[in-house]
């Protein structure tokens, strides 16, 4: 978490000052916008940390909508949402758009750095998960054509001696490429190895054949029973 930064969005240079006094005596660095158009001007895929943004802001987009531009960019920043104007309505939309709270700008400066605290901790705790995709991502990665192609029939349980057929190979090609599917990706029984795969379609939204070869998913979809 050392290097997360809390952006703060508000168009009062007050609050916002105050926030990132508030950011700064604990520890953390704290950038400061004026408008969420300028922050997304900023705005890159590695930044870290969390935002802070009012509900309301003059001249420019709202907070919420700063969130559905983030969503729509694909950024899982956690945000904060505060308001002078808080209502029922507004609390809906902000958390229905995944903001951690909203908080009235009275709130006690207690409550704030609890809600800061705890979008900084989900932060981390995201990229941690991230990591771990990545790295299953890249063992995905290293394995051939051939062996993605035994692969996807493995985890679609067809027998070994049908993907031979399938594929008009040798049943022992099959074992071979197999095993050295299960090596590269670094488990030692199909269960796990269905396990990580799911992981990665969870992740990915579509299934990890699909990314490493196109054609070669819409083949396998077609041979598979």
């Amino acid at each position: 978490m050392q290097s997360a930064t809390v952006h703060i969005i508000d168009d009062d240079a007050a609050v916002r000052d105050s926030i990132a006094a508030l950011v700064d005596v604990r520890g953390f660095p704290a950038q400061t916008y004026p408008s969420a158009e300028d922050f997304l001007s900023k705005l890159t895929p590695d930044l870290a940390g969390c935002v802070v943004t009012d509900i309301r802001i003059e001249g420019g987009m709202t907070g919420i909508e700063l969130q559905k531009v983030l969503k729509s960019r694909g950024c899982d920043l956690p945000v904060v949402v505060i308001s002078a104007f808080a209502n029922v309505t507004s609390a809906v939309e902000a958390m229905h758009q995944g903001a951690i709270t909203l908080l009235e700008k009275s709130c006690s400066t207690e409550d704030l750095w609890a809600a800061i605290h705890a979008a900084l901790m989900r932060d981390a705790a995201n990229r941690e998960d991230k990591g771990k995709i990545n790295e299953v991502w890249d063992k995905f990665r290293s394995l051939s054509a051939d062996e993605v192609n035994v692969m996807v029939r493995i985890i679609n349980g067809v027998l070994n001696k049908v993907i031979a057929k399938d594929l008009g190979i040798s049943l022992r090609t099959v074992e071979s490429r197999r095993a050295s599917v299960l090596k590269k990706v670094g488990v030692s029984s199909v269960p796990e190895l269905v396990r990580l795969y799911v992981e990665l379609e969870k992740s990915f939204g579509r299934p990890p054949e699909q990314l490493l070869n196109p054609q070669m998913a819409t083949e396998n979809n077609a041979a598979t029973p």
